[in-house]
């Protein structure tokens, strides 16, 4: 049968790596080699009801799969629903993209469909304002260029891009329209499947590779995505710092810095083949600026770093967790600097950078609460408010507790952690908040 032929395969798995050995699959076990990375990564699937387990390891196509592990049910969008700085980070990249589609050249509007990719769409919620106003953006320069008054829209593909283990469901149910979206400020998203002759397609492949045929992308765009590495060198283990953007020392030359300066010649090397000439990408992409200030730690409030820390330590003390465990974290990503960008964007590459600049677009939560417009009690604000720090960061915290531990443990830890933090927030809600730091980048592809 296929579950003997399925056992049987996973008893010729090497004898060191035993606990592949001793998973049952309930669908598919994947085993990938790996390019980069040697450790293997266990992968948790929740596309079935079983919540079966699926092994791999990272490898040229997944790069970067299981590094970062969305949290709640595919299907239910909680990223997008717990994520609402993210569009105001959009918006404010939106003026951006919709001059870019003016100006591109003619010849990019020369085939039957308008390509558009959205790399590290997370559950594409998010991004369906801008995919929006990009459709009737090439609509209306299209109808510009041609003359044409008739009534047949042109075509526009939108590529979701993300890793395997994406909320693949949850991104179906936006994109085409099965779920709504609400921004910060309750305001309804408009959802481009709406707008007809719109297709919806996926791809698992990891954007540090090549996801598209050569010269098949019109626009590319990836907000808030290309930071996390494409595996974990969790160089950070051991010590009182959680993320290299901690480091007093900016020359110190960590694995994550390594990693990243790889990482980043690797995703332009794939965007120069896939764009079409004329075509464009724009990649707003967490940096640390000029100031020093980054993710959750800039000039106002309290650094959210510091409350990770605080909150983590407390499980400690509340002998929840061992030293090891404390010291245990370490983030697989890596917020480059201005310089960082530019130093891998080669001379003679057929990608030039059109613009690059820094920008800090406040906590719209903490905004919202300072400014009286929530209702909200303190204790209503940090349930409200400690959700956005969850969703990108609670799988590497889990992934700091010792193995030994069954999952029940971990996650009733994890519970206490987001309480401890909650609880803090809680004392002086004001000071809480995570403000973004991105670089907004525009490149263009040289015809």
């Amino acid at each position: 049968t296929k579950t003997n032929k399925r056992q049987q395969h996973i008893s010729s798995y090497p004898a060191h790596l035993p606990f592949l050995r001793s998973i049952k699959i309930n669908r598919h076990t994947i085993m990938m080699k790996s390019m980069r990375c040697i450790t293997p990564l266990v992968l948790l699937s929740r596309l079935s009801a079983s919540n079966s387990l699926a092994v791999a390891s990272a490898s040229t196509a997944t790069g970067g799969a299981g590094v970062h592990v969305p949290i709640g049910k595919d299907g239910d969008g909680e990223y997008t629903a717990s994520t609402k700085g993210c569009f105001d980070v959009i918006d404010t990249a939106t003026p951006l993209v919709l001059e870019q589609i003016k100006k591109q050249p003619l010849r990019a509007f020369g085939v039957a469909a308008y390509h558009i990719a959205d790399y590290g769409t997370a559950d594409a919620g998010t991004s369906l304002g801008l995919m929006t106003k990009m459709v009737e953006a090439v609509r209306e320069r299209s109808s510009d260029e041609t003359n044409d008054d008739g009534d047949e829209k042109k075509e526009v593909v939108i590529h979701y891009e993300d890793q395997l283990t994406n909320e693949w469901q949850s991104v179906f149910n936006h994109a085409l329209g099965l779920k709504s979206v609400s921004d910060a400020y309750n305001q309804p998203i408009p959802n481009p499947y709406a707008l007809d002759n719109v297709f919806v397609e996926a791809c698992g492949v990891g954007f540090h590779n090549q996801c598209y045929p050569k010269n098949s992308i019109d626009f590319g765009v990836s907000f808030t995505a290309m930071h996390w590495l494409s595996c974990s060198p969790s160089s950070l283990g051991g010590t009182e710092y959680m993320h290299a953007a901690r480091l007093s020392r900016p020359d110190a030359v960590l694995p994550e810095k390594v990693q990243a300066a790889s990482d980043w010649k690797s995703i332009l090397n794939a965007r120069t083949k896939e764009l079409a000439p004329g075509g464009r990408f724009v990649c707003v992409n967490f940096c640390k600026d000029s100031n020093g200030y980054f993710l959750g730690q800039t000039d106002v409030g309290t650094s959210m770093w510091d409350s990770f820390q605080s909150s983590w330590d407390e499980l400690k003390e509340q002998g929840l967790i061992q030293e090891e465990e404390r010291l245990g974290v370490s983030f697989p990503s890596y917020y480059r600097t201005k310089d960082e960008f530019l130093e891998e964007v080669s001379n003679d590459s057929d990608l030039k950078v059109v613009s690059i600049e820094e920008r800090v677009v406040r906590c719209p939560y903490r905004e919202l609460y300072i400014a009286g417009k929530t209702n909200k009690t303190p204790r209503e604000y940090a349930e409200w408010f400690v959700p956005t720090t969850k969703t990108w960061s609670h799988s590497t915290f889990k992934s700091a507790l010792n193995d030994t531990r069954s999952e029940e443990e971990k996650e009733r830890i994890m519970d206490q952690f987001w309480e401890n933090y909650m609880t803090l927030v809680e004392k002086n809600p004001k000071e809480h908040g995570m403000d973004y730091v991105h670089a907004y980048i525009v490149f263009e592809k040289i015809e």
